[in-house]
């Protein structure tokens, strides 16, 4: 698949330099793809990087990886995506204090995004996960869970594979609403990694009972 990854932080630089040891074709899409810092970042993840109408152009799946929010809308909105392309939104509408979300509508950042590109199938997904369990999903045999949520059954499905393909164990919430849900888990985890002490490098995995 063509994945294009929005931002070079620490979510798209695991994904993007993962996906890639997999096989799939990756492009990074950078507000300033020339910028010196941008050059670094893609040198580093041995990627191709431009700006983000060029690397959504065409992509089976677009990953929105950027700070949450205002800025997530205005970088999806310069990735000029088409109807019908998959946007997996990994962000969170964090407030300053990172200790709560920003919701100033009562929608989540993912059902502000569908609003803002309503022909554009947005599915809520990478956003629960330290970056550390991107780069390595399977602890101890035990697969690290990863929640999806998405309106559309056919962007949720390509998704939830690519989930799988990377280690994880993807596990559908519902439609787009559950979104909320899933930030409010990513505002726990923060909480987990920094106030609890348990630092970044944890993850939570689904035990089931014997059938």
């Amino acid at each position: 698949m063509k994945l294009a990854v929005i931002g070079a932080g620490n979510v798209g630089g695991t994904l993007a330099r993962r996906w890639s040891a997999l096989g799939h074709e990756v492009v990074l899409g950078l507000r300033e793809p020339a910028s010196a810092k941008s050059r670094a970042q893609a040198a580093e993840l041995g990627l191709a990087a431009m700006d983000r109408a060029a690397a959504a152009r065409g992509a089976d799946i677009v990953l929105l990886a950027t700070p949450g929010g205002e800025a997530a809308v205005e970088a999806a909105r310069a990735c000029e995506l088409q109807a019908g392309q998959i946007l997996a939104d990994a962000t969170n509408p964090l407030n300053a204090r990172l200790d709560g979300l920003d919701h100033p509508n009562g929608l989540s950042g993912a059902q502000e995004l569908a609003r803002a590109l309503p022909n554009v199938r947005v599915v809520k997904a990478f956003n629960t996960v330290g970056f550390g369990i991107m780069a390595q999903p399977v602890r101890e045999g035990r697969r690290s869970v990863l929640f999806l949520s998405g309106d559309d059954p056919d962007a949720v499905e390509k998704v939830s594979a690519l989930a799988a393909e990377t280690g994880f164990e993807p596990l559908y919430l519902g439609g787009l609403p559950a979104s909320r849900m899933q930030e409010e888990h990513a505002v726990l985890w923060i909480h987990m990694a920094i106030k609890a002490g348990l630092g970044v490098d944890f993850m939570f995995s689904i035990c089931r009972g014997a059938a």
